[in-house]
């Protein structure tokens, strides 16, 4: 029997086809198009979004026979978000990577520093602070800023970007009706979520004066939404379940492709850590229960009312393409050289020593914590300041910020799992995971994590 899951990227499409009987999963990508953005701005035009999903779709009907899928489910960007009005968008999907909200509100305050100083009474108390991609305060920049209009959120509906694919395969280009259905994971996203309730933290909305948004019922991944419609010739007809938020799915995927599901049924001693590096870079743990919240952790909903613990960096995989930039921006003033990113990376990574004298913090546009942080490069002396010790102090730096993370939670895992492509494409970063960690790594097998883990939510649903 085989599935569907469809991950909506930051920088791509991609697919899994996923036959459980035969323990066999087959991967396929595409580029999405559709940023756009100018200055703090940051979001997905929609009508590209759109054209961009039909020639995905496209592809996987030339590359495979879907109509052998039995279901389809979708994860995507957990914190990027649009507003409906009357069945039609009127934002386009504003993602997570929109820093808008530290542009200056009142009182010499951003966005961000506002609503973490006056609604922190009415937070979850596993919400220890806000930041900018979180719907909970890129809201306020839409209604203050005059975007939405003088009809401010009246009659808007609040949906993420995982739910404009879902619409897509079900109804096309037919108008949004109501708020829809999202999972725990998208809900937690927008920083509108009591994780304590699994629900909607009310209180905070109605503070805030976000009780004019018709927020969407939470459910279950693996609910049963719909089936894909006639418009999608390829799909029709196939059942659509929920799925969840990219963080969530790609550990899940993580954790099933790897043979340890049966570890979730007891999380309480030595949970898997799963390690995430791409663009970005997360260190989670699921858990029973995480009583002593560190404020540095990031505590998410998972399946079947288990906790998620994240830790998460701004800067991994970009940290690496900030070194080749400086690799080439080298060969151009001493060489008078123009050489492509693929060169640049083989440089890198033959520049990889054992260890560095350098430090590297490699928190170069900021920590979720300190949006305004930067990164820096300390004890120099006259001899280290090499190539060489510059590339392998970036890795570890890389490495040990995670690294922080982890201890921050106080938990000893029993395995760790990587995923992302950073760690696919760079050797040297498993070993010093390794090495950081002082724990064996299993590279998962799973070469696109999120979409198998949207793939397995397909699976969930048919055996619900």
């Amino acid at each position: 029997m085989k599935v569907l899951g469809i991950d909506f990227g930051t920088t791509s499409f991609s697919g899994c086809i996923y036959d459980c009987e035969a323990a066999q999963s087959w991967y396929v990508t595409s580029y999405n198009s559709s940023h756009k953005g100018a200055g703090l701005k940051r979001e997905f035009d929609i009508q590209k979004v759109r054209h961009d999903l039909y020639s995905f779709i496209d592809k996987l009907a030339g590359e495979f026979d879907l109509s052998e899928v039995k279901a389809v489910s979708v994860t995507g960007n957990m914190h990027s978000f649009f507003l409906v009005r009357e069945g039609r968008p009127i934002t386009d999907i504003i993602t997570w990577q929109d820093e808008r909200v530290l542009e200056e509100y009142k009182d010499g305050l951003s966005y961000v520093e506002y609503v973490n100083e006056t609604y922190r009474p009415w937070f979850s108390k596993y919400q220890h602070r806000v930041s900018s991609g979180y719907a909970v305060t890129t809201l306020l920049y839409l209604l203050a800023s005059g975007i939405l209009g003088a009809e401010g959120f009246a009659g808007c509906s609040l949906h993420f970007a995982p739910d404009f694919i879902v619409h897509e395969l079900i109804r096309g280009p037919v108008p949004i009706e109501g708020a829809g259905v999202t999972d725990h994971s998208l809900a937690h996203a927008s920083g509108l979520y009591a994780l304590e309730n699994r629900d909607w933290n009310h209180p905070l909305i109605e503070a805030m004066g976000y009780h004019g948004i018709a927020f969407p019922r939470i459910a279950e991944p693996g609910t049963f939404l719909g089936v894909v419609g006639e418009h999608i010739p390829c799909l029709r007809g196939i059942p659509v379940f929920l799925g969840m938020g990219d963080n969530q799915a790609s550990v899940f995927g993580a954790l099933m492709e790897n043979g340890v599901s049966r570890e979730l049924q007891d999380t309480a001693s030595s949970p898997p850590v799963v390690i995430s590096m791409g663009t970005s870079g997360q260190v989670s743990a699921v858990v029973d229960s995480y009583p002593e919240g560190s404020e540095l952790i990031d505590c998410r909903p998972f399946l079947d009312g288990k906790i998620l613990l994240v830790g998460a960096t701004l800067a991994c995989g970009r940290a690496l393409q900030t070194i080749k930039d400086f690799i080439q921006s080298v060969a151009r003033a001493i060489c008078q050289e123009e050489i492509g990113d693929e060169e640049a990376y083989e440089i890198l990574g033959r520049c990889i020593l054992p260890s560095s004298p350098l430090r590297f913090q490699t928190t170069i546009n900021g920590t979720r914590e300190q949006p305004d942080k930067r990164g820096s490069i300390t004890n120099i002396d006259l001899t280290n300041f090499t190539i060489e010790n510059v590339v392998t102090a970036a890795a570890y730096g890389i490495v040990e910020e995670l690294y922080d993370y982890y201890r921050e939670m106080d938990i000893d895992c029993g395995v760790i799992i990587g995923v992302g492509n950073a760690l696919r494409r760079n050797a040297f970063l498993v070993d010093i995971v390794k090495q950081v960690f002082g724990k064996e790594m299993r590279l998962s097998k799973a070469t696109e994590a999120a979409s198998f883990g949207a793939a397995v939510c397909a699976l969930r649903g048919l055996r619900f």
